[in-house]
């Protein structure tokens, strides 16, 4: 068996031989024997190192080493130390004690090489938040917890002492793994690095530190009593379960990088449930005691734990809540990719085998059939999702048909069921929204001809505008154009039966013809139907940036179909004007060597001597690019005469003999020689005749040469013999007086490095391009440098992109020096070298060194930090799309400065140097800039927070216009109660405005993630609802709404409520 088969077994294991020690003889009869995982005791030995097992047991000899260890850190360095072996803390009481018995540490050993680390054993730094915080006993939070107790003084019983925790038979074996477990979790929800790195151990400082950011407490230094309590002790699994309920009232969860998905939110709802379970809280006088408290705190959980049973669909579970009060009408499921659905729209759209059970129960219990949060009603999703007992049972309690069942219906099997949707709508023309399709578009879409005709029938509109995407834009066609695109003659037949006018009129609108869509594809009958209709082609022609003539030719359609549309009228030439066209049907024609198309067209009357702006330039030009001697002679025959002086390339010997005969070819290769020649020295056919023809003409001494510094090395005569690696010719050019550039040396980079030598000893100046590609090929640097080159300057772009870093998340801007190619590269000695080969000056040093950041690369930063580096400098780089659960992610871009950047990173003693010397209340322009502060508190990093604090970092800097948000702001949405109340300590305004777009008052972003607690907060510091704050009320209490808060809601209505009956209020 693979190792992998261990994984599924890695809590059941580490139970067994690090909590219960257990000897590895044991854990492996015991695996064996009840889950069949047969494994030798080598495979063990190397999974259980590989998972970072160890028993624990410390020997005298380490005990020394601990001792030694503390003092010398705390003597030297002043810092507190935290031990830890297999993974687990060393209990610090152990330590003490070990340390005055058994590591007694004299002068010389204090101050002298410490011996070598034991395996297993880990020191780190305590983790500390650095921050003192006084709570009230008024945030939901704290009035809740009072109702956790167990009745441990004897006190009479009452419906709040009922909530007390069972604890399970297995619970003490199991509870070290579930801690662990909660303490690991806690690391992903903040994304302080301090708080998982180095990863794999359980630390009480880590989970105290943690604690203090998100959760108040009740009395000063309940945290470390907990961090340190999580054990099997019955007081640890109470503090364990009230954090956990914490963390569920304040919808506190882990998530990736890229937000919650499906499985992370199935894996928190068995947990919830397991939660409520192990407590001896899923019962119905549980429930009841809980929903009859009126607390926020307890409401939220109520509705947390309703979500979670409906997703696992629960049916007992949610029969329970349900009998216990929980509205059945409230939109409160989050399901991705829907966003937040009622539980009746929810159980419509699952296919789990009780889901109609779960249908009839909340009908039973009041379920609205028709109540939605969106557009559609639970309906829809029973019809989408083709589950047609569910459409029936909905149907059959009073559901209406709206405009968006239908248009689901038509993806239905059962036409009895469409049918008895579509008499039942009264409308078969509405849609939910105007970019919605309609149900015969939808119908369409399915090529479903039967439910076509029934929707003509009931009178559908043909001419319905529909969203299509075309030529890269968003434009509308009718649903007959929606039908051309599915290709379908009796589609569009069915269409054409139903339509009365084929050339509506939309007053402006952006519109694309039917017979345009239908150039997309050879369909002779589709185009000759559509036209015998009556579509108007002269309407048609002049839609979009090609006429149907151009768009034919383009695509290779026929000859046949091409003479359908010269017969019914279509343009053949654009009509005659002052500027230059970009193309025509001819040239297209002639670009792809159609002859048939040619001679259909030039016997239509095809203009033979316009003047094209883009390459050929000439319908005879393309012709002899191609050197077919076929076209050539028709055209010539025909009567063309203009070749123009612009080619590109010369398509024989023959072609370049007849522009001789002809007495032209010297004013072409005049203009245009030297790309002509560098195609041919690169053509895949390569002809050393044609070449040496185009020499003896001079074609390398064109007047092109003028811009030799910046021309592409494939059109450089030159750069394209290296290219083909043809060294003779390009000595050959170099002797006719070739110029080496910067562009040429980059070509020759790679090649053969006694011609590279060649041209450097003919090269003088600077050239960064050749540099950067020497960087990237990790070779010849020093060949540059010895020749004296200069590096800098601005690199020109490869055509392979300039780095190459597959992980790499998002893109990097152009290189504006070698610097930072030298930075991607990852490579120090390459960067050394070259911030001594020149002077440079602090901005492009101030470039690569957040360059340097954003890559992560510590090192490479450390060096460039000396040489003053600009530190106002920024970098843009774009995140690119992706696809996650909730449909494509449009990438954004996003600035940084050195600072910003290395906050962002968390690289500390780069930020803090960077503190000492630059703005660190810089935000910059830009979309969802951040200052330092502001991403230090993103992160959770309270190391950073209090740096910033200690440099005078503005508390309230402002946000960005676009996407930004203040320090607190982003505090109150993330849940991190404890960065909010320092930063309210320390004058942060409560009702700071957002930014102008998408941007949320502190109030909104609480209510929006429903953090009751936080909401708390702000409402007793003062946030506005009344007077100046209506719409910042309205908009918290809409957005609370929205996302499934509805204890976030109750409680901002009730505060509301208190404030408006105040006496100070009127």
């Amino acid at each position: 068996m693979a190792e992998p088969e261990f994984e599924p077994f890695k809590l059941e294991i580490e139970r067994l031989y690090v909590h219960e020690n257990n000897t590895l003889a044991h854990v492996k009869e015991y695996m064996e024997s009840k889950y069949s995982l047969v494994k030798s005791t080598s495979q063990y030995s190397r999974q259980l190192k590989k998972w970072g097992f160890a028993k624990g047991h410390i020997k005298a000899a380490e005990w020394n080493w601990i001792g030694d260890k503390m003092n010398k850190r705390k003597l030297n360095e002043d810092k507190e130390s935290e031990f830890h072996i297999g993974g687990n803390q060393v209990d610090i009481p152990k330590v003490k004690k070990a340390k005055y018995r058994e590591a007694y540490s004299s002068s010389i050993a204090r101050f002298g090489p410490s011996p070598n680390t034991p395996e297993g054993l880990l020191v780190c730094t305590p983790t500390s938040p650095g921050m003192h915080l006084i709570w009230n006993g008024a945030t939901p939070w704290l009035r809740f917890v009072k109702l956790l107790n167990d009745n441990q003084n004897g006190e009479a019983s009452s419906p709040s002492s009922s909530l007390t925790i069972r604890t399970p038979r297995d619970f003490d074996a199991l509870s070290r793994t579930v801690n662990h477990e909660l303490m690991h979790r806690l690391s992903t929800i903040i994304p302080w690095d301090k708080l998982n790195h180095p990863p794999n151990i359980h630390s009480s400082s880590r989970t105290s530190a943690a604690l203090s950011i998100l959760m108040p407490e009740e009395f000063a230094g309940q945290h470390d009593i907990f961090s340190t309590t999580l054990t099997s002790s019955a007081n640890g699994r109470k503090n364990r379960f009230g954090l956990e309920l914490f963390l569920l009232s304040n919808n506190i969860t882990s998530q990736g990088s890229r937000g919650r998905t499906e499985e992370s939110i199935k894996q928190d709802d068995e947990r919830v449930i397991q939660m409520l379970s192990d407590s001896g809280w899923k019962d119905l006088k549980h429930i009841q005691i809980l929903l009859s408290t009126r607390e926020p705190t307890a409401e939220a959980i109520a509705e947390r734990v309703f979500s979670s049973a409906l997703r696992l669909i629960d049916v007992d579970a949610v029969k329970m809540m349900l009998e216990a009060g929980m509205d059945p009408n409230n939109p409160l499921i989050e399901a991705i990719p829907h966003g937040v659905l009622t539980p009746l729209q929810f159980a419509a759209r699952s296919q789990h085998e009780r889901s109609g059970e779960l249908i009839d129960i909340l009908i039973s219990h009041g379920a609205d059939v028709d109540y939605s949060c969106n557009d559609y009603p639970p309906l829809f999703y029973a019809i989408h999702n083709d589950k047609s007992s569910h459409m029936y049972t909905l149907m059959s309690h009073g559901a209406i048909a709206t405009s968006s069942c239908l248009s689901a219906a038509t993806g239905l099997k059962d036409i009895e069921a469409f049918i008895r949707i579509a008499d039942s709508c009264v409308d078969v023309n509405a849609r939910t929204g105007w970019q919605s399709p309609s149900a015969l578009a939808e119908a369409v879409e399915h090529q479903n001809i039967e439910m076509i005709q029934i929707l003509l029938s009931k009178g559908a509109n043909v001419n319905d505008l529909v969203a299509i995407e075309f030529e890269g834009d968003i434009t509308t066609t009718t649903v007959l154009g929606r039908g051309v695109q599915s290709h379908s003659i009796n589609v569009i037949r069915a269409l054409l039966v139903g339509c009365d006018e084929l050339n509506p009129e939309f007053d402006g609108l952006p519109y694309v013809s039917p017979i345009v869509l239908a150039m997309g594809r050879e369909n002779i009958e589709v185009t000759l139907s559509l036209l015998q209709a009556g579509v108007d082609i002269k309407l048609a022609d002049g839609q979009g940036e090609m006429t149907l003539l151009e768009r034919a030719t383009e695509k290779r359609l026929s000859v046949a179909l091409c003479k359908i549309l010269i017969d019914y009228g279509a343009q053949i030439d654009r009509p005659i004007s002052d500027e230059k066209c970009d193309s025509s049907p001819l040239q297209i024609a002639l670009k792809h060597k159609s002859v048939e198309v040619v001679e259909l067209l030039i016997n239509a009357g095809a203009r033979l001597n316009d003047e094209y702006n883009k390459p050929p330039y000439s319908a005879l030009g393309a012709a002899l690019e191609h050197g077919d001697v076929i076209l050539i002679n028709r055209l010539l025959t025909a009567g063309a005469t203009f070749v123009g002086s612009k080619l590109q390339k010369v398509g024989s010997l023959g072609t370049a003999m007849y522009l001789q005969a002809s007495g032209i070819l010297k004013g072409i290769l005049k203009g245009s020689g030297r790309k002509i020649l560098a195609a041919a020295l690169l053509d895949k056919n390569f002809n050393p005749d044609l070449v040496q023809y185009l020499l003896e003409h001079d074609a390398d001494h064109g007047d092109d040469t003028q811009s030799d510094k910046s021309t592409p090395s494939k059109q450089s005569p030159l750069g394209a013999a290296i290219r083909a690696r043809k060294f003779d010719l390009a000595k050959t050019l170099l002797d006719r007086g070739a110029v080496v550039t910067d562009i040429i040396l980059a070509d020759a980079v790679g090649e053969d490095s006694s011609f590279l030598e060649h041209l450097l000893a003919r090269f003088r100046g600077s050239a960064p391009t050749a540099v950067g590609a020497a960087i990237q090929h990790g070779e010849y640097l020093d060949l540059f440098q010895e020749a004296g080159v200069d590096p800098t300057g601005v690199p020109q772009s490869f055509e392979q992109g300039w780095y190459c870093w597959d992980e790499l998340e998002f893109e990097l801007p152009p290189p504006e020096s070698v610097l930072e190619i030298a930075v991607v590269s990852g490579e120090s000695e390459t960067v050394q070298i070259l911030l001594e080969w020149k002077p440079w000056t602090p901005r492009l040093i101030g470039r690569a060194l957040t360059f340097a950041i954003l890559l992560q690369l510590r090192g490479l930063a450390e060096l460039i930090l000396p040489f003053n580096p600009d530190h106002t400098q920024e970098i843009t780089i774009k995140y690119g799309s992706y696809e996650d659960d909730l449909g494509e992610v449009i990438g954004e871009k996003e600035t940084y400065t050195p600072l910003q950047a290395a906050v962002k990173e968390q690289m500390i003693p780069i930020a803090r140097e960077l503190m000492e010397k630059g703005d660190v209340d810089h935000l910059g322009d830009g979309a969802r800039r951040r200052t330092a502060l502001q991403h230090a508190v993103e992160k959770g990093n309270m190391e950073l927070i209090n740096l910033l604090l200690d440099h005078q970092a503005k508390v309230d800097g402002p946000p960005a216009r676009d996407g930004g948000a203040t320090a607190f702001q982003i505090a109150c949405l993330k849940g991190y109660i404890g960065i909010a109340r320092r930063l309210l300590d320390l004058g942060a305004n409560v009702n700071e405005a957002p930014a102008e777009r998408e941007g949320r008052t502190a109030l909104q972003g609480a209510a929006e993630y429903g953090r009751i607690d936080m909401l708390q907060i702000l409402l007793d510091e003062g946030a506005l609802i009344v007077g100046d704050g209506e719409p910042q009320y309205r908009k918290a209490v809409e957005l609370a709404e929205r996302n499934g808060h509805h204890a976030a809601a109750r409680l901002m209505k009730s505060w509301r409520q208190t404030v408006s009956l105040s006496p100070s209020a009127q």
